[in-house]
């Protein structure tokens, strides 16, 4: 009698010490209903309550509760896209599930916008730069995609500006040359203070820089002296540069760049100088 009573409480004190477990054994869908519920909390409290998820729940089980939350609901009752983003990061392995889960939910119902496209490539950024060891084939698939111009501002750190209308590479100084014939043709990619924003600077000399908006997804960007859409655009007129106030992004084709991945160009240049 004794040794059956100790029994039953010691599976008590199991179940208190992981309440979480206990739950998804008996029915995945309460702890389903349970996230609605926790973005409403704080972010602090969210962050605590989705780090015990983490550490509660093995990796299939997290899946399983992530591709099965309630987007709709949540995005028609309680928040909107912008807001819930924010609330989700990737802090946490849970937290990174959920973030997936919320992307291609954007992504089926068609709902993304630039600037929910710009905040996702930015933490995908961050991801593969600082912590390459959570990087993974769903992170990979999301990566995939992302218009083409956001999929390389996170692949790369080097990239090479080329004229739309012109095929000019800008070299140190703003000087123009045919063809990224030097180490000089390319611009590392800095982040920026301000959101959407990211800063070129050349290699050879960081006196050069331009400035990027990842708002811009299209075939190519408008290089800008400042990181705002008012400063000044860098352009190219029968190969003569100038810079324009102003511009219209849409329609000023002077004034337009495509961004060439330019990481393996020292290797590159250096496999023709021992030919």
């Amino acid at each position: 009698m004794v040794v059956y009573i100790a029994l039953i409480i010691l599976l008590c004190l199991s179940s208190l010490l992981n309440p979480v477990q206990t739950v998804i054994k008996d029915d995945i869908h309460v702890l389903i209903g349970l996230v609605p519920t926790q973005l409403n909390a704080s972010p602090l409290d969210f962050d605590k309550w989705s780090k015990d998820i983490s550490l509660s729940l093995n990796e299939e089980q997290q899946q399983r509760v992530a591709w099965n939350i309630p987007w709709s609901d949540i995005l028609e009752t309680q928040k909107a896209p912008q807001d819930l983003q924010s609330h989700l990061n990737t802090g946490n392995p849970f937290k990174l599930k959920l973030w997936m889960s919320f992307h291609w939910h954007l992504r089926r119902f068609r709902l993304l916008n630039e600037i929910l496209l710009s905040n996702f490539a930015r933490e995908l950024r961050n991801l593969k730069s600082n912590h390459p060891e959570q990087w993974n084939n769903d992170l990979q698939n999301m990566l995939q995609s992302l218009p083409r111009p956001l999929r390389l501002l996170v692949k790369t750190r080097r990239l090479c500006l080329e004229h739309k209308k012109e095929l000019f590479y800008i070299t140190a100084g703003n000087q123009l040359e045919l063809g990224a014939n030097s180490n000089c043709s390319i611009w590392e990619v800095e982040e920026e203070n301000k959101y959407h924003w990211l800063r070129l600077v050349n290699v050879c000399e960081d006196k050069s820089h331009f400035f990027i908006t990842m708002l811009s997804q299209g075939a190519s960007h408008v290089l800008f002296t400042a990181p705002n859409n008012v400063a000044k655009a860098f352009c190219v007129l029968k190969s003569m540069t100038y810079f324009e106030k102003s511009v219209n992004t849409d329609t000023e084709s002077n004034c337009h760049w495509q961004l060439n991945d330019c990481k393996f160009l020292p290797m590159i240049l250096s496999a023709n100088n021992k030919n």
